[in-house]
């Protein structure tokens, strides 16, 4: 799990510097096992039922009643759920909803979104039905990783 760490003085680091500390972090997880988006994938593709994706986003909303929120910042987090979740209900997210259901400043949400889509997790898309609204959904990639996920440690246990 990737803390936040002061740098060596003690001093807060820089958001941009804490950021890409993060992404760094989350390029060497599991995720980088998922296969590149332009290959075909061998592996089944895991079934994840809509009430486990339910529960965990329930769970990673809720933690602010035990804890303060500035605590247990991770908007990426929230977004990759709301996507697993909208992908497995067949349904779009749009960027504005994903910012909102992030919990953070539209800003900040905005930078993790980048951040997302440049690790190759996420891709931005617009439809002709919907030309002024950008819609966000899950990569071959990130849906592969979130599915692995929630098999071997959500459903599992």
């Amino acid at each position: 799990m990737t803390r936040y760490t002061p740098d060596k003085r003690g001093a807060p680091l820089p958001l941009r510097e804490t950021i890409s500390r993060i992404a760094r972090s989350l390029a060497r997880s599991s995720f980088t096992n998922a296969k590149p988006e332009s290959e075909e994938s061998t592996e089944p593709a895991f079934e994840v039922s809509e009430e486990a994706v339910t529960r965990v986003i329930e769970a990673w909303r809720e933690r602010t009643s035990y804890l303060p929120g500035e605590l247990l910042s991770d908007p990426a987090w929230g977004m990759l759920l709301e996507l697993l979740q909208a992908e497995v209900q067949d349904r779009r997210v749009s960027s504005s909803r994903l910012c909102k259901v992030s919990a953070v400043s539209a800003t900040t949400a905005v930078r993790w979104l980048k951040v997302l889509e440049g690790q190759g997790f996420v891709v931005r898309r617009t439809y002709p039905q919907h030309p002024n609204i950008e819609f966000v959904e899950l990569s071959r990639k990130g849906s592969s990783a979130l599915r692995r996920y929630f098999h071997e440690i959500v459903e599992s246990h």
